[in-house]
């Protein structure tokens, strides 16, 4: 597996709240020339969405039901796999409703971009989709089928277990460096083979491991990962 996709799914396992999945993913997205990134979840006429696009085009798609003329989510209902897209390409269709859309997203730098679909249970359809402001965007030969649907659950799965979760005090939460590396701590992997595993220099990952155990008064690091256990972060 590319080294940016596995840092991408082990960041967002380490996850404590959005804002970290957010990161992780704008992260992954930068990383292979793309600005932003949308989480999208539909079921019949509902959707929900977890996305870094700007918030002016988040109203307008809303308060405009653009989800029902959106060419990128009725590829996803259709097609099986990752699929790359462009606004330029999206022919007119006889309609003011959908031309005004494709303007819109070009104007809000959303102009192409590579979507993982998965279809969920009950009828539902999840897609993670990372967008450019350039005409042209590829990613797709980086997912394999397998690593895209992976990567879309893992979204989701922790998407769910935040909001179902009692999070820690923000004093009190691990950065998602230390959280990583008290994860591989936590299955058992020395220092030394998380910092072969993350790439963070050994002194490093013992540093994150310390500030870890600092901030949540645990003496050992199993006490740690008790202590995360007993919160729903594991």
């Amino acid at each position: 597996m590319d080294g940016n996709l596995r840092s991408l799914i082990d960041m967002i396992e380490a996850a404590q709240d959005e804002h970290m999945i957010k990161s992780a993913l704008k992260e992954f997205a930068q990383s292979c020339g793309c600005d932003r990134f949308s989480y999208l979840q539909t079921e019949g006429l509902e959707i929900k969405t977890f996305n870094s696009y700007p918030g002016q085009w988040q109203d307008i798609y809303l308060g405009n039901d653009y989800s029902r003329v959106d060419p990128v989510i009725t590829e996803a209902k259709r097609w099986g796999g990752v699929f790359s897209w462009a606004a330029e390409d999206w022919a007119s269709r006889g309609s003011s409703h959908f031309t005004r859309f494709r303007d819109e997203a070009i104007d809000h730098g959303i102009r192409s971009g590579v979507t993982i679909p998965v279809e969920g249970s009950y009828g539902s359809t999840m897609m993670l989709t990372f967008a450019s402001d350039e005409r042209k965007v590829s990613i797709s030969s980086l997912l394999d089928s397998r690593t895209s649907v992976q990567i879309v659950m893992a979204v989701h799965y922790r998407l769910r277990m935040i909001s179902a979760a009692t999070i820690i005090t923000p004093k009190r939460s691990l950065a998602p460096r230390e959280m990583r590396c008290v994860i591989w701590a936590a299955k058992g992997k020395s220092t030394l083979d998380t910092a072969m595993l993350t790439g963070i220099n050994a002194r490093t990952v013992q540093h994150y491991l310390d500030n870890a155990r600092q901030k949540l008064d645990a003496r050992t690091l199993p006490q740690l990962v008790a202590l995360l256990k007993d919160r729903g972060l594991f």
